[in-house]
């Protein structure tokens, strides 16, 4: 691994649940960054010991893992923060990821690149596919940070949707997409992490506990049918073998999912078709910033 990999730690945040695509997503940044700084929050024994384990960063020694209960995410992220100055001397740049994010392979160019960020910009993000009971539909692509400038004294503030503070410089944002899997599995997983977000502030309606067992899966994704769009991409290779073992599993969902799809009248489908486009726009059209274009060169 060339020397200037070594200058990106990754902070990651786990709970109680099992994470499908935990290993997928290890995988994926196994090259773009170093050290891996863990915040395990789960029930000891751990349900993401073996996984954290048989990574690229357990097998080698690049991982630190630690065991503080949740307190909000904030506190949870701030824990990964003290811990990265305790032990990962010398990392510049933080990898911003989730047990349910896969990255591409992009993402090792960009990491590699890192060193060429201009002074006075902080941030480097790309753009997620949000897939939604499905991994052949999702609702939107949606820009997220992806890489962070480490500075001492930066805070992550917040008990939900925590907030990055410190750090005043500009954001880049990439002509990358990766893939974001959370909503595309079992319903219930979705009204459960609702439940959870609600009860530390975040606002909207949920279920109640006793409706989780058994509830209209159809009516309750109501709201989201509409945005669903078709994906026509290519998933990240480090996510295949997990979506094929998984599709058997989740395929009564995702069968409704596409029968809904199916039903959408031709003013939704055209309505649609127009969001595709302005995404696409969206994030392609970044290829036009040469510091852009200079972060995804291939560095050998």
């Amino acid at each position: 691994m060339p020397l200037d990999s070594g200058s990106v730690a990754a902070h990651l945040i786990l709970g109680p649940r099992e994470e499908p695509f935990l290993a997928a997503m290890l995988a994926s940044i196994e090259n773009a960054a170093w050290t891996l700084v863990v915040n395990d929050n789960g029930p000891d024994p751990s349900p993401h010991t073996a996984t954290l384990s048989g990574s690229a960063f357990g097998r080698s020694g690049r991982m630190i893992v630690d065991r503080t209960p949740f307190a909000g995410f904030a506190r949870a992220r701030n824990v990964c923060l003290r811990l990265h100055a305790a032990h990962a001397a010398g990392a510049q740049w933080i990898a911003f990821i989730d047990a349910d994010e896969v990255h591409g392979p992009e993402v090792t160019s960009i990491a590699r690149n890192l060193a060429r960020v201009p002074d006075g910009s902080d941030f480097v993000d790309g753009y997620t596919w949000h897939f939604f009971q499905s991994f052949d539909y999702y609702t939107s692509i949606e820009r997220r940070m992806a890489f962070f400038r480490y500075q001492p004294g930066i805070l992550w503030e917040g008990d939900v949707h925590e907030q990055l503070r410190g750090l005043n410089g500009r954001r880049i944002a990439l002509p990358y997409v990766y893939a974001h899997y959370a909503h595309a599995l079992e319903p219930r997983r979705h009204a459960e992490k609702g439940r959870h977000y609600s009860s530390l502030g975040a606002p909207g309606g949920v279920l109640r506990e006793d409706q989780l067992g058994d509830f209209d899966v159809e009516e309750y994704f109501a709201p989201e049918w509409p945005r669903l769009l078709r994906f026509t991409g290519t998933h990240p290779p480090a996510a295949r073998a997990t979506l094929e073992a998984l599709r058997p599993q989740l395929k009564t969902f995702h069968d409704l999912t596409a029968r809904v799809v199916a039903r959408q009248p031709a003013s939704i489908r055209l309505r649609n078709a127009v969001r595709k486009a302005n995404y696409e726009l969206r994030w392609r059209g970044r290829a036009l910033d040469p510091t852009a274009r200079l972060l995804l060169s291939p560095r050998k």
